[in-house]
């Protein structure tokens, strides 16, 4: 009877350290355009799974989310997170850490960025623009389009200089410059 006791204890002492140690278990939610398919749920937690830290996490593809569960004292980064989303060929449209005020989500959104681009000749001009804007680490949402010659995008930083996006495009031989719109 007494090892009954004791197995019984152990139980509820195991049940209730895991009862505790979930309660600490830091979620992140993400709203994601572009799932469309369990294909593409697959592609995007491939990526997501190689974050430190995370444990597990659950993707909704016809409420667009995906929330990810990280292991107590992991450290969160935003900004790797949406540049994971990015990787596997979505766009992160918000990111909310459990407990996080809007304005910090509002943050992740981003700033409109649009500049005029003269020179481009083909859609192999419009691939090259498009592709140097997306390689760059807070550059999302790209669209470039050859006949209003203009590339808009969403750059999730604010600390960088818009400079920087405009000697991208010119590296490339094209003409560019910030769009007054």
């Amino acid at each position: 009877m007494s090892k009954i006791k004791r197995f019984f204890t152990a139980m509820i002492l195991i049940a209730a350290v895991t009862a505790l140690s979930a309660g600490e278990q830091k979620t992140v939610t993400v709203r994601v355009d572009g799932l469309a398919c369990p294909f593409c749920a697959y592609g995007l937690e491939k990526k997501l799974k190689k974050i430190e830290g995370v444990e597990k996490l659950e993707i909704k593809i016809n409420d667009g989310l995906v929330t990810l569960y990280f292991r107590e004292g992991a450290k969160i980064d935003k900004e790797e997170i949406a540049k994971k989303v990015r990787e596997a060929g979505f766009t992160p449209r918000e990111l909310q850490i459990e407990g996080e005020s809007k304005k910090e989500i509002a943050a992740m959104k981003g700033q409109k960025i649009s500049l005029n681009v003269k020179g481009m000749s083909c859609e192999g001009c419009v691939s090259r623009v498009k592709n140097t804007l997306t390689e760059l680490d807070c550059v999302h949402d790209v669209q470039v389009s050859l006949s209003a010659e203009k590339a808009e995008f969403t750059c999730t930083d604010e600390r960088v200089d818009q400079k920087t996006f405009v000697q991208a495009i010119e590296a490339l031989g094209f003409k560019a410059e910030l769009s007054k719109k």
